[in-house]
């Protein structure tokens, strides 16, 4: 299915909604910059909260699209800066923030559920922790130390910022639940 074929079938609020929730991941993300930043990228960051709710909202294409297109705003904003090579972009912000969309497939076995929610928010976490640690391995493995193994300091340095970021939107995502959920009943 092509973009166009999407956007075709969504409304000018369904869109509207999109733009003003990827902004605010954007908004968010740019408060992120107050946090220390690792040497080669990466921070605490709940930005990933907005890209969520759109997937909670709209399903698993327009959550992995939303997380996409947030991706490349994140990347350009970085200045689509490159440590390596060209394809840690593609990795650390494209497909990085797209697979925060397969969220969808645990809030879709029940889209009720405070604890569903939760764990979606978790799983989006941790896949983009997945991703950012195969980039560690496949691309940063240059600035590993001779006397460790890549996988060991992807894992580590990724996990730095990460496992809090994880934590973080476990926790928001219960807290926001409650609002989302009376907000979808009102639509």
């Amino acid at each position: 299915m092509s973009t166009n074929s999407i956007t075709n079938r969504l409304s000018t609020r369904q869109i509207t909604e999109i733009a003003v929730l990827i902004a605010m991941a954007t908004a968010l993300e740019l408060l992120s910059t107050v946090m220390p930043r690792q040497p080669q990228g990466g921070s605490i960051s709940i930005s990933l909260l907005p890209i969520l709710v759109l997937t909670y909202r709209h399903g698993l294409k327009l959550g992995i699209l939303s997380g996409i297109v947030f991706g490349l705003i994140n990347w350009m904003i970085a200045g689509f800066v490159i440590y390596v090579h060209w394809f840690e972009g593609v990795l650390d912000y494209l497909v990085a923030y797209g697979v925060a969309g397969f969220a969808a497939l645990v809030f879709k076995m029940n889209k009720e559920s405070i604890v569903y929610f939760t764990i979606g928010a978790v799983v989006a976490g941790v896949l983009r922790y997945f991703v950012h640690f195969l980039s560690g391995i496949l691309i940063f493995d240059v600035f590993a130390p001779d006397d460790q193994a890549v996988w060991f300091y992807s894992l580590a340095y990724n996990g730095a910022y990460m496992i809090p970021t994880i934590i973080l939107l476990g926790i928001l995502a219960a807290v926001i639940f409650g609002t989302l959920k009376e907000q979808l009943q009102k639509d």
